[in-house]
C-alpha cells in the first residue's frame, strides 16, 4: 500500500492510510463499482454544485493496494490544475476540507518528506 499520489499542481503527496476500512469508505461517501472498487466524486463549487467547474476524482482499488486521485473538469476527462489561479482559491480551499476530512476518517495519509 505503498502507492502515493499527488493532485496536478498540488506540492503535498497522500497515500491510503495503512488503517483504512471499508466501512470508513462507505461512510466517507465513496461507491462501490461493478468490479468491486471504489469511487469518490466530488464537485468541486463556489455556490452552486450543479455549476461545478471542477470535481474531485478518487478510485481506490478493491483490495486496497491503489490509490488514484485527480480534479478535473466537469466532464472528468481532464485534468486541471487549481493551484495555479488566484480566482480558484475557495476552490482549492473546498479541496483542502475535503482531504483533511478524508484524512480524519483514517482513508487517506499524507506523505511528509
Amino acid at each position: 500500500m505503498a502507492n502515493t499520489v499527488m493532485i496536478n499542481g498540488d506540492k503535498r503527496k497522500f497515500m491510503l492510510n495503512p488503517d483504512v476500512k471499508l466501512y470508513s469508505l462507505i461512510d466517507a461517501g465513496f461507491q462501490k463499482t461493478p468490479r468491486g472498487n471504489f469511487v469518490y466524486e466530488h464537485p468541486l463549487y463556489n455556490e452552486s454544485p450543479y455549476n461545478a467547474t471542477t470535481k474531485l476524482k478518487m478510485t481506490i482499488k478493491s483490495d486496497l493496494s491503489h490509490l488514484t486521485m485527480v480534479v478535473t473538469d466537469p466532464s472528468g476527462l481532464r485534468k486541471v490544475n487549481i493551484f495555479n489561479n488566484q480566482q480558484l482559491a475557495p476552490t482549492v480551499e473546498l479541496l483542502n476540507y475535503i482531504l483533511k476530512d478524508l484524512e480524519e476518517r483514517k482513508v487517506l495519509s499524507e506523505v511528509k518528506d
